[in-house]
């Protein structure tokens, strides 16, 4: 794993702090509170835990990461033109329609997030999804990393090592200003004026809220709607009185795609979309092909590695893990009986999931599974778009446990936010639950890295220590 920086002055900031963190918390949440600043969809537990990367670190997962984004908009172009790829992906007539239209726009994922556990022991990622669909956390990771700063021990924790490197995520306009950059480049130049931020039934979350309050301030007007309630009128799509000319797709497709069963109803909005009347955003190649977790299959499978480089594969087998899709059958496999008696023999060493699913409901883990019901889904989830995949011990990492100066230990994700291409920074979820996820019990943390840059024009005069009262380098204070 990536070697984390100052962990002896952060237990040391944890031991001075004592008790008095919990009440930062609570004072710094009450204050929060009160001016009516917004940073996370659903109430979670605030744990005064940041993780400092050297910039070293962060230059090779932003290297590998932007490589394996790279080789993801390379399968889209794969799926055009290879008809085993196509029948892989398992795509219904409805969804094949949709692969099929011109998004306006060459790079086809936009806005996206690699979820990856950082492997202990080794320096490197393995990447659990591609989540090339809306991710969530495009503008609340960047303020809860600001909260985070804000909790006093951590603000002076963080003032007695150098200078950290501001990312892209950290700031809110990142965000609206890649979807500003995709509209250029849809409409050749052309000022983005108005958008819609689909929602089904207008069900609006806190995040999708304060993007509207953000792109009103820019003078963009924007409506959230469901897609269902857009109308077609004169090579010009509406919702309500309102012209939309860019949309952010924030239904999950997970339940979008229940939504093609009834064409009649998206008729409109799919037609807009074909006639390239509106920048659709991400595009429904990202959406359907490298969204699904059946990439992840396609990715780990040697029958599809004709179509990669050398350098790429070597890429694929450090950071994709062993994957393989329900109704494939392997070429170390002679037929399909032998690969569903090795996925049933090895339940506790693999993770069963569907090709789209949201907040980990369509991901079943071996071990907290018995092996009767695990037989049993097996053998259902034969045929259909599944995949079996290594399951990926999380990481853990010691956080105060809220007594005193006390630890616990925590599994941990790491987000690689990637928006045009390029790395944007990272968020990371906590979690004592072997699905590491917000929404099914965890928490979040901050993980930052060291700007060397700043550090080489800071000024270098003599700082004591606030804990030894001896440091004198700043860069190795403590540490």
């Amino acid at each position: 794993m990536q070697r984390f920086l100052y962990e002896q002055d952060y237990n040391r900031m944890v031991v001075s702090s004592a008790n008095r963190l919990d009440e930062e918390i609570r004072e710094l949440e009450g204050k929060l509170e009160s001016n009516g600043f917004i940073y996370r969809n659903k109430p979670f537990q605030l744990f005064p835990r940041v993780v400092i990367l050297s910039s070293s670190d962060r230059e090779k997962i932003r290297n590998d990461a932007e490589k394996l984004l790279a080789i993801l908009e390379k399968v889209i172009r794969i799926y055009e033109e290879d008809v085993a790829t196509r029948e892989f992906f398992m795509l219904d007539e409805a969804a094949s329609r949709l692969v099929q239209i011109d998004p306006g726009y060459e790079r086809k994922i936009r806005i996206s997030r690699f979820d990856t556990y950082l492997v202990p022991g080794e320096e490197s990622f393995k990447v659990l999804e591609n989540n090339t669909d809306c991710p969530a956390g495009t503008i609340f990771t960047g303020r809860i990393n600001t909260v985070i700063r804000q909790i006093p021990s951590i603000s002076t924790f963080l003032k007695n090592i150098p200078p950290l490197f501001e990312e892209g995520i950290h700031k809110s306009d990142t965000f609206i200003n890649e979807l500003i950059s995709t509209f250029a480049e849809f409409s050749f130049g052309s000022p983005l004026r108005s958008m819609a931020i689909l929602q089904l039934d207008n069900h609006v979350s806190l995040e999708v809220k304060e993007m509207l309050k953000l792109l009103q301030q820019l003078g963009i007007e924007a409506v959230v709607t469901d897609p269902r309630q857009l109308s077609y009128q004169d090579g010009k799509l509406y919702a309500g009185n309102q012209r939309i000319e860019l949309i952010w797709n924030k239904i999950n497709s997970a339940d979008f795609i229940p939504l093609l069963n009834d064409s009649d109803a998206l008729s409109d909005f799919i037609c807009a979309c074909e006639n390239l009347s509106v920048c659709h955003v991400n595009s429904f190649q990202a959406r359907f092909i490298t969204e699904s977790k059946l990439c992840m299959a396609y990715l780990s499978d040697p029958s599809f590695r004709k179509h990669f480089t050398e350098e790429e594969c070597k890429l694929l087998d450090k950071h994709i893990p062993w994957a393989r899709k329900l109704s494939d059958v392997p070429s170390e496999n002679n037929d399909d009986q032998a690969l569903r008696k090795l996925f049933k023999l090895n339940r506790k060493n693999l993770v069963l999931k569907t090709a789209y699913d949201i907040r980990g409901e369509g991901v079943v883990i071996g071990l907290s599974t018995s092996q009767e019901k695990w037989e049993e889904l097996v053998d259902q989830c034969w045929d259909k778009p599944y995949i079996m995949q290594e399951l990926i011990a999380a990481p853990e990492i010691p956080v105060p446990a809220g007594q005193g100066s006390s630890l616990t230990h925590k599994k941990f994700s790491a987000d690689l936010f990637m928006f045009g291409g390029k790395f944007q920074g990272f968020g990371s979820k906590l979690s004592d639950e072997l699905k590491v996820n917000v929404f099914q019990g965890g928490s979040k943390q901050a993980i930052f890295s060291i700007d060397d840059g700043a550090v080489k024009t800071s000024d270098t005069k003599r700082t004591d220590c606030k804990y030894c009262g001896n440091c004198t380098n700043d860069s190795e204070r403590c540490s």
